[in-house]
């Protein structure tokens, strides 16, 4: 039997679900971990054993764990937990199966637990706030590098998430967190009714490209010692965003005039924020109450400079109900530009690649999973395919401050068969950084992918810039997209 204090957890877990669930996806976890090592899953064999109830396996796991099979066993159903039946004899049980059972009958617990436990978790679970930040069901993440979640659906996705073991599960899923060593996650389970209602039809995203008027200051190249190779580069950095206050004007009004459209998710571009405009805009709700505000508001991102550019960052806030900050999701990644003697000028962030490198995944039923992927983090394509081949979001934020959008485009797709769909928000403010115009003709995209979607309908809404916008200023400059929540026909 494992120590009690193998299933301990933390105060924010302990609120959300009983310290014997958090055990139980302990166990869940170490299963998952053995069958990784071992790599014998295919799902020609498991069928077999699954749809045999007189196999030896299932006799064998039977026997050893009679709880998971006694409930409606005959009729080919699976039990359900209540919280008392997770005892010590129980664990105990689960840990003889763990310890001496088979390949095969560690795939058949697995495929049990998972469906045996979805009613005792969702009462045991509980939205007494708006929003849960979670790191895993599981507590054992170090010891077995398995990062368990629940798999909140999302209308216009597979329920299937991965392949391999992953197939095992239905109500859950797992990251194997020996594939994204370098980075952590941070989970946020929201309130369903917040967002995407149950009943809803249609989910509203809008963009705000802001402006077109040139208000960030780059600095020129400057040059300095790479702390990890002791050779000199080239950096760049934000030195001051102007025109605050016209700034912040216009993002509280695109704000509510996004509310007035029933908009859902707003996304704004990056770095075209400040401390101060934040701090001053969150004010600003609180006081005009009597207003609606888009559930969730991806704020213009805030590129901060501190002394000697030791701690720089670039990060996003997104704002729920208009009332706090629910996460910041920092940039990971360095942009970087070829001066005119093609010598690479990189983005001066992220000097202690330790700090900060998070991904923050927002859970929602209905929705799925939300993340905030800012600028050149979605380019870059090793970082992409990390977050998407690993969390499996079903919707991804890009804030952007580009001065081209071919390579945006080309992506805009790309994850159409995982049931990802895509936020590109970018600005026109960032075409007084290029002389091509023309890389101005769209300003962002927002995909629909949905279940009532015809075969080789594009699903690209893209929004035209600066070159074809035709408005004579930016005056609520705010694009909207709906995708549709409702099942195939």
């Amino acid at each position: 039997m494992q120590k009690k204090d193998a299933c301990y957890t933390d105060d924010t877990k302990e609120k959300f679900m009983s310290r014997r669930l958090v055990c139980y996806f302990n166990f869940m976890a170490k299963i998952i971990r053995i069958l990784i090592t071992k790599g014998e899953y295919t799902e020609r064999e498991f069928q077999s054993i699954l749809n045999d109830k007189e196999s030896q396996t299932y006799q064998n796991l039977a026997d050893k764990v009679p709880l998971i099979f006694e409930r409606n066993i005959a009729m080919g159903a699976i039990g359900s937990f209540q919280l008392q039946d997770l005892n010590e004899h129980f664990f105990e049980c689960l840990e003889k199966v763990v310890t001496e059972g088979s390949i095969y009958e560690l795939m058949l617990l697995l495929y049990y637990m998972d469906r045996a436990i979805i009613n005792c978790y969702l009462t045991m679970s509980n939205f007494e706030d708006e929003s849960i930040p979670i790191e895993a069901l599981n507590s054992n993440q170090q010891e077995n590098q398995i990062f368990l979640m629940r798999k909140t659906k999302c209308k216009w996705a597979p329920t299937k998430i991965g392949s391999g073991i992953s197939e095992l599960l239905y109500y859950f899923y797992y990251v194997d967190m020996e594939n994204i060593s370098e980075m952590s996650i941070k989970n946020f389970v929201l309130d369903p009714n917040l967002i995407g209602g149950i009943a809803r039809k249609s989910l509203r995203i809008a963009i705000s490209p802001i402006t077109q008027k040139r208000v960030v200051e780059f600095s020129k190249p400057y040059e300095r010692k790479n702390e990890i190779t002791g050779a000199k580069q080239k950096y760049f950095r934000v030195e001051k965003v102007n025109d605050e206050k016209e700034l912040l004007e216009k993002i509280v009004d695109n704000i509510f005039a996004a509310a007035e459209k029933n908009v859902d998710i707003l996304v704004f571009p990056e770095m075209l924020g400040t401390e101060n405009m934040l701090t001053e805009v969150l004010e600003r709700l609180g006081k005009e109450v009597e207003k609606s505000v888009p559930t969730l508001i991806v704020f213009p991102s805030i590129w901060c400079k501190t002394d000697n550019d030791k701690m720089n960052s670039n990060r996003s806030c997104v704002i729920l109900n208009g009332e706090e900050v629910l996460f910041e999701q920092y940039k990971r990644c360095d942009y970087r530009y070829k001066d005119d003697n093609e010598a690479l000028v990189y983005e001066d962030i992220n000097r202690n690649r330790e700090e900060n490198n998070i991904v923050n995944v927002i859970h929602v039923e209905g929705i799925g999973r939300i993340c905030i992927i800012i600028c050149f983090d979605y380019l870059a394509a090793e970082s992409r395919e990390r977050i998407m081949h690993n969390l499996y979001p079903t919707l991804v934020c890009s804030p952007s401050f580009s001065t081209g959008s071919f390579a945006f485009l080309n992506l805009a797709g790309k994850y159409y068969s995982e049931g990802c769909n895509w936020v590109w928000c970018n600005t026109c403010s960032a075409m007084h950084e290029t002389k091509e115009e023309e890389n101005f003709d769209v300003v962002g995209v927002i995909t629909t992918l949905n279940k009532r979607c015809e075969i080789g309908e594009d699903l690209r809404k893209k929004f035209s810039g600066k070159n074809k916008c035709q408005k004579e200023n930016c005056k609520e400059c705010i694009y909207y997209a709906d995708i549709s929540l409702l099942a195939t026909q």
